[in-house]
């Protein structure tokens, strides 16, 4: 690996301590990740948007800074920000046409945070339309695909997010979820990413109506995201929903002695044979650590899932932004399949759905409330039954196979959307190594309700014993070309 690959890929815990003792330079990261985005960006389409000159004069401004002995806490180090999620002077057009005049006054209040610790925003990243799919794809921006395999999609819809950070482009980046939306894009390119209990991260009308849909930190390591995390959580005067501040421990708690409730499937999902036994490797590990691994049974089925979520995002807040998209088109071609298809699934919706969703929602809570209740610190799943499905994937025609069964390509692939109805557990998905077709592959780490700690110490103890990703040149090889 080249000393520019280096430093692209250089945590952002190891680039603040070499600031601080003025061994290196912000100037000299962000030249790295620029001229890597150079090389790789043609092919995996990751940013959006692109503010180079002023990431350079900010980065220029962050070295004074250190030499000054003014520096703050992210100073100098590169984040990259989702296209769903404001940041002042730029538009926020998520992924789509319709949007792509919207410049947001001022940034979402967790960039701002980030912003403040002196972080260098360089892009946005790509979503697809509306962030309502798990391949990133969009009229505007073209399809985004997974740095491990150009043939595969980098999830959704924080796809831009996750493909950046494998790619080396960014060494932090922020993503949303809704359905699983940074959890997907972390396992598929191998990064690592959190979903907040609602309330956690501040956020801003009307998503402080839809608890199912929050915003949160991405990375290359535990470290990082850790950072991010103590940065970005906290209570804002402007958001009724947001929680008083959590700073993890350091140290953080000993795994030794947790109890892990080990789920393969959550009951309604399919898993590919190779996402299984990478899943299951990955508990050996934290057996080794001496903690406890139980295979417990989870017994939600895929109708009851699917019925669940779409009667509760599709008759929310989802229903009012569906409603306000239909005022905004004035040609169906402007906007995606995908969106039509769940309009009208939508419109199909029984007059009870919510009803009956809100009821199936307390039957999924009680099967995990008792899994906590027995003693269990922590319940291990795959975030995917595949470990990617292909990047161009059109969710209103196409299907996806997993073990000789045809399932669902938006969610029939996917075990992180349930988590989305029962908002109030944190999750930190960690990587599990990598399938036959180099994509990687990973686990989500539920913790109980609001007990980001503990899942942020198993993760942190998992990355310490784990073969990581990226080391000693296992990046991302862009293998199958196109």
């Amino acid at each position: 690996m080249t000393d520019k690959l280096d430093l692209a890929y250089m945590p952002a815990a190891t680039q603040l301590r070499l600031y601080r003792s003025k061994q290196l330079s912000p100037v000299e990261v962000l030249e790295a990740q620029l001229a890597r985005a150079d090389e790789v960006e043609p092919k995996i389409n990751a940013f959006a948007w692109k503010f180079y000159d002023e990431a350079r004069k900010a980065a220029r401004g962050a070295e004074a800074r250190y030499m000054s002995g003014e520096a703050r806490p992210l100073e100098g180090v590169t984040l990259a920000v989702k296209d769903d999620t404001d940041l002042e002077g730029k538009a926020t057009a998520s992924g789509s046409k319709l949007f792509l005049d919207y410049v947001a006054r001022t940034s979402h209040p967790m960039v701002q945070r980030f912003l403040d610790a002196g972080a260098i925003v360089h892009a946005k990243t790509t979503v697809p339309e509306f962030c309502i799919c798990t391949v990133t794809t969009s009229h505007h921006w073209g399809t985004t695909r997974n740095p491990w395999n150009l043939e595969y999609g980098p999830g959704g819809s924080s796809g831009g997010s996750g493909a950046a950070l494998a790619a080396g482009t960014t060494t932090l980046a922020t993503g949303s979820d809704s359905g699983g939306s940074i959890r997907i894009p972390a396992g598929v390119n191998g990064v690592c990413g959190f979903k907040a209990p609602y309330g956690r991260f501040p956020t801003v009308v009307p998503w402080t109506l839809s608890p199912q849909s929050v915003y949160g930190p991405m990375a290359r390591s535990m470290t990082d995201l850790a950072t991010m995390y103590d940065l970005g959580n906290g209570p804002a005067s402007y958001d009724h929903t947001a929680l008083q501040k959590n700073t993890l421990p350091d140290p953080m708690r000993t795994v030794a002695g947790m109890r892990i409730a080990y789920s393969p499937d959550l009951g309604f999902a399919h898993v590919d044979p190779e996402v299984r036994a990478n899943t299951e490797r990955a508990l050996k590990h934290f057996e080794a650590l001496g903690a406890h691994v139980e295979e417990v049974a989870v017994n939600w089925t895929d109708e009851k899932v699917q019925e669940a979520f779409h009667g509760t995002l599709l008759t929310g807040s989802w229903r009012a932004f569906f409603d306000q998209i239909q005022e905004m088109i004035s040609d169906p071609k402007e906007v995606s399949d995908q969106y039509h298809s769940l309009y009208q699934k939508m419109l199909s919706l029984p007059k009870n759905a919510a009803e009956t969703a809100a009821m199936l929602v307390a039957e999924m809570n009680t099967e995990i409330h008792a899994i906590f209740s027995a003693g269990f610190d922590a319940i291990v799943s795959p975030t995917t039954g595949l470990p990617s499905i292909p990047a161009a994937t059109n969710h209103a025609t196409d299907s996806v196979t997993i073990n000789n069964m045809t399932v669902d390509s938006m969610t029939g692939w996917c075990l992180a959307h349930p988590f989305n109805l029962l908002y109030l557990y944190p999750i930190v998905v960690a990587q599990t190594g990598r399938a036959a077709n180099n994509v990687p592959t990973s686990i989500q780490i539920i913790g109980d309700r609001y007990d980001d700690n503990t899942v942020f110490a198993l993760a942190s103890a998992y990355e310490r014993v784990v073969e990581p990703l990226y080391k000693d040149g296992a990046f991302p090889d862009f293998r199958s070309e196109i």
